[in-house]
């Protein structure tokens, strides 16, 4: 029953991690948290049903842990998206000030 343990420890230690780091506004490596779980839920399906039901709140609680990174991954995609999407809007604006502002000056330059 150690291994069940550790295995739990290890994702939970992943999916912690992973929330503080986006929780600080840094990116998130996801690689390897689905083979991490697989393996954990391998080795669960494998004890006698007694041992396994010995785990269904553990279970149950790192279903939780993952269903509040899953929010917080879709939170961080979407205000980077959002963030994107005003820098083009700026880039954008600003090219034309700037373009506006150039020809401005050359109208100018003709008058004089």
């Amino acid at each position: 029953m150690i291994v069940e343990h550790d295995l739990f420890e290890d994702v939970e230690k992943f999916v912690k991690d992973s929330r503080n780091l986006i929780a600080n506004g840094s990116a998130v490596e996801m690689a390897g948290l689905d083979r991490q779980v697989q393996s954990l839920c391998s080795h669960i399906l494998g004890l006698s049903q007694d041992d396994r039901i010995k785990y269904a709140d553990l279970l149950q609680n790192l279903l939780a842990e993952l269903q509040s990174l899953s929010i917080d991954l879709t939170t961080q995609r979407e205000a980077l998206a959002h963030e994107i999407r005003y820098l083009s809007s700026h880039k954008k604006a600003n090219v034309a000030y700037k373009t506006a502002d150039g020809k401005a000056v050359s109208l100018d330059e003709e008058g004089n």
